[in-house]
């Protein structure tokens, strides 16, 4: 592991590495330069990312809970490994905004996905899904 910055370290991973586990807590972000990892969530698979600069940790570092899923290698992985991370967001409020994007636009494909699901039960008859008419009832406290 090199030490670029104190904070930033530059890692690599094998195949079948496990970089996140679901219910831990490491306070990190971890940023993929090169390779794919798989995400799955209570032993199920959800997705599998290649997309260089794709962050996982970020729930868990920004809602001070353990993690929501694993990550796993899927081929060898170079990556970065942010320590300390909400330290690190503190001092570099431009980074939370990508972040705010990041988690926005997996918000929006998740509604989409729920919107069709809906219509496909509707369609089938079937018992629909209910979706939230408004997500937050009081916007009372901006520090949630």
């Amino acid at each position: 592991m090199t030490d670029n910055q104190g904070w930033l370290k530059f890692d690599f991973y094998p195949a079948g590495a496990e970089l996140i586990r679901q219910g831990g807590r490491t306070g990190t972000l971890i940023v993929l330069k090169e390779g794919e990892v798989e995400v799955l969530r209570d032993g199920r698979f959800v997705s599998s990312i290649r997309q260089p600069g794709a962050i996982f940790g970020e729930m868990s570092v920004l809602l001070d809970r353990p993690h929501s899923a694993t990550v796993r290698a899927v081929t060898d992985v170079q990556l970065y490994v942010i320590a300390d991370a909400l330290t690190v967001l503190e001092a570099h409020p431009a980074w939370l905004l990508q972040i705010a994007r990041l988690l926005a636009q997996r918000v929006n494909a998740t509604t989409a996905q729920l919107v069709t699901l809906k219509q496909e039960q509707q369609d089938a008859g079937e018992d629909v899904l209910v979706l939230p008419s408004t997500v937050f009832s009081s916007w009372s406290d901006p520090q949630i």
